[in-house]
């Protein structure tokens, strides 16, 4: 009996064995630990595209992040097929990362919206950037052979309701400074509001300081902008709900077992120390502390240092005063390589197109000489009268180039950027490919089907030029000048409120996404605290005129002021405003210095409530809106409507001609070629006139 009974559980363990799901993938290349995370879901959705053409293509990037298990991906495709559409001929093929794994024909030619669950296969997966591509063949009824290749029937509409789902669970802790790091700024930790930071209550500006350092230094590595890292206090009670909390505060601030953690790892009172701690249900705090200020804003910077954040492999670091955390200074790029190390690839006949994301410093704009240029090669069996590659900035063409067969091995084209392309920060590039093949439809067997390829070596010239105008369009300059923060005084209220706090936090995660490394200076003020270097410095002011007396004592210089008793926002020659509805909004102005500083902006964010500084950091804190501020004041009420409005006039155009004149390459030479030309002719005209013994008398020359 007892051996039976052996049997059976045997066979009972067996069997479950057997019937458990596949292992989930994990791309960390990290043994996961027993203790899992609940699984969750990370979608990423598509816009909506048209397919258009015979052949044609659309693509979807998405994220796999190192510390999934990936148990599943699945692919929800919504689309809508042309009328005419031949459901017997016409089909869709999706790729993942290049490899094809479903095919599909159209569910019919009603004209209706059709959606279909695809799952992806886990092995083509791989971490980091992740590229699904649908390729449309679209053949019409009763459609006549080289003809249906151009015709505008052949359509396929993919809608922004298809998404990617990417199922994964993770380790419940994280073993070290490093690991927790990463995770913390994750893509689902973000969209989530799984990390957050924690300051005390005891409003000490320093750690309000190296917290807002932290989210800067950390928002400038994320994949995604969606999300933002709290600023929470220990006497909140949401301060106990985010997974990943990096908590900064004073020594004599922290709580009790968190000063005991400080003082078992050898707290000193000259350096910084960080401790990881796991606190239980998947709760994982990175403690930050130091006994003084300096070296605890040292610690929150080097937050904003991955090459040495992703060394410390430990859960303690004691962080000497002294030791250099710095990154290095970056600066804007004359030459941008945008076809990644292996190039770009470009399968398949019709229009092709490949998109890139240019990064570029917020306080920029393009100059003369600007251009690209592009190597490339395709192949040889094209219809070399209608093929051409196209290169464009924001969907403006900037230029195209026929394909020939004597250069298919080997082409390259130097395109101009033209100067009425008015182009700020960062930008997008698109190169196109137009591959024809002569009577495709015709033609029985295809042969190798048409390709083409941008090198490594492709890249773009870029001259630029310091933007002059103090407006929102170059927000966040010049608070940000190439990609560092440039001498910013923040004027804060004396007590910090929870609405306040969400507002830095929104505003520094937006800024620090223009920044990188951790180079430039923030300092955080009370107002009575306005120093000398204050005064010099690119100041921002942020709360109401009851809670910020900086606010108050500047109001007669704002664009729109507040009544006497700060209640509401009062009309002025732009605008008139109901009392009732000035209470309602925020506003965010940008002023020249208030202290007559050459150089020097002041940005007031400004309410006569919590209610309108929710408002106005709604656009100022969150990527999406942020286009909607132009000129140089903006409102935004309860509702999320924005008005924008321009009070200063515009930069003198002179200014930036010289500036371009003085960045051109080409009008540089041409200077340097003319002055030394003129001191020739100078220094031969005083020789000629000393040989001659020509000197000047009144009433002309003699000699």
């Amino acid at each position: 009996m007892k051996r039976l009974t052996i049997m059976i559980i045997l066979l009972s363990l067996l069997l479950t064995m057997l019937i458990q799901p596949v292992s989930a993938a994990n791309y960390g290349g990290v043994p996961q630990s027993e203790a899992r995370t609940a699984p969750q879901t990370f979608v990423t959705n598509f816009s909506d595209h048209s397919m258009k053409g015979l052949f044609s293509t659309t693509e979807q990037t998405f994220w796999i992040a190192k510390d999934w298990d990936v148990e599943s991906v699945l692919l929800h495709l919504e689309y809508r097929a042309t009328q005419l559409a031949d459901t017997q001929l016409s089909s869709l093929t999706v790729a993942i990362n290049e490899t094809y794994f479903y095919s599909l024909r159209p569910a019919d030619n009603s004209g209706n919206r059709h959606g279909i669950d695809i799952y992806v296969p886990l092995e083509s997966l791989q971490q980091g950037y992740n590229n699904i591509r649908i390729d449309g063949y679209m053949r019409t009824q009763n459609a006549l052979p080289c003809v249906d290749d151009v015709s505008e029937a052949n359509w396929l509409d993919i809608f922004k309701e298809s998404n990617l789902s990417v199922r994964f669970d993770k380790n419940a802790f994280t073993t070290s400074i490093d690991s927790f790091y990463n995770r913390f700024f994750e893509v689902d930790a973000l969209r989530y509001g799984e990390s957050a930071f924690v300051i005390s209550d005891a409003d000490n500006p320093a750690e309000l300081n190296a917290a807002l350092l932290g989210i800067s230094g950390v928002s400038n590595q994320t994949i995604y902008p969606d999300g933002y890292f709290p600023i929470l206090t220990f006497s909140d009670p949401a301060a106990n709900l985010p997974l990943n909390r990096i908590v900064i505060a004073g020594y004599d601030q922290l709580p009790d077992n968190y000063r005991s953690q400080a003082d078992q790892n050898g707290i000193n009172d000259e350096d910084a120390l960080l401790v990881l701690i796991n606190e239980g249900s998947g709760t994982n705090t990175l403690i930050i502390t130091a006994k003084n200020d300096v070296a605890l804003i040292n610690a929150g910077r080097m937050l904003g240092n991955p090459a040495l954040m992703n060394q410390l492999q430990s859960t303690t670091k004691l962080l000497g005063k002294t030791e250099d955390i710095k990154t290095p200074v970056y600066e804007a790029e004359t030459y941008i390589s945008f076809a990644g190390s292996e190039g770009t690839y470009y399968k398949g006949p019709f229009h092709q197109v490949k998109e890139f994301a240019i990064n570029y410093p917020s306080n920029r704009s393009l100059s003369n000489a600007s251009e690209f240029y592009l190597n490339y090669r395709y192949s040889e069996n094209l219809d070399f009268d209608r093929s051409l590659m196209t290169v464009y900035i924001n969907d403006i063409p900037v230029g195209s180039r026929k394909l020939s067969q004597h250069m298919a091995g080997g082409d390259e084209a130097t395109i101009p950027i033209p100067t009425d392309i008015d182009i700020g920060g960062s930008f997008q590039v698109k190169v196109t490919f137009d591959l024809e093949i002569k009577d495709l439809w015709c033609s029985l067997r295809q042969g190798d089907m048409p390709w083409a390829y941008l090198t490594p070596s492709t890249m773009l010239k870029i001259n630029s030029v310091a933007s002059q105008d103090l407006i929102f369009e170059n927000y966040p300059a010049p608070f940000v000048t190439d990609y560092s923060y440039n001498a910013v005084s923040l004027v804060v209220p004396d007590q910090l409120d929870g609405e306040t706090a969400n507002l830095l936090a929104k505003m520094f995660r937006v800024m620090g996404r223009y920044t990188k490394g951790n180079t430039g200076e923030i300092a955080v003020l009370y107002p009575e605290e306005m120093n000398e270097a204050a005064l010099y410095a690119n100041i921002i002011a942020v709360g109401t005129y009851a809670n910020n007396s900086f606010i108050k004592s500047n109001n007669d210089k704002l664009y729109f002021q507040l009544s006497e008793d700060g209640s509401s926002f009062l009309s002025n020659e732009k605008l008139v405003i109901d009392p009732a509805y000035g209470k309602t909004l925020g506003s965010a102005q940008l002023l020249d210095s208030l202290y007559s500083k050459p150089g020097r902006a002041s940005l007031m964010v400004v309410a006569p409530d919590q209610t309108g500084l929710v408002a106005i950091g709604n656009n100022l804190g969150e990527m999406k809106n942020l286009g909607r501020l132009s000129g140089d004041a903006a409102l935004a009420d309860a509702n999320g409507k924005v008005l924008t409005y321009r009070f200063k006039a515009p930069k003198n155009p002179t200014i930036a001609v010289a500036q371009q004149i003085a960045v051109s390459q080409e009008a540089q030479i041409f200077l340097v070629v003319s002055i030394m030309v003129l001191i020739l002719l100078a220094v031969g005209l005083v020789m000629v006139v000393r040989k001659n013994g020509i000197e000047i008398r009144k009433g002309g020359w003699r000699k």
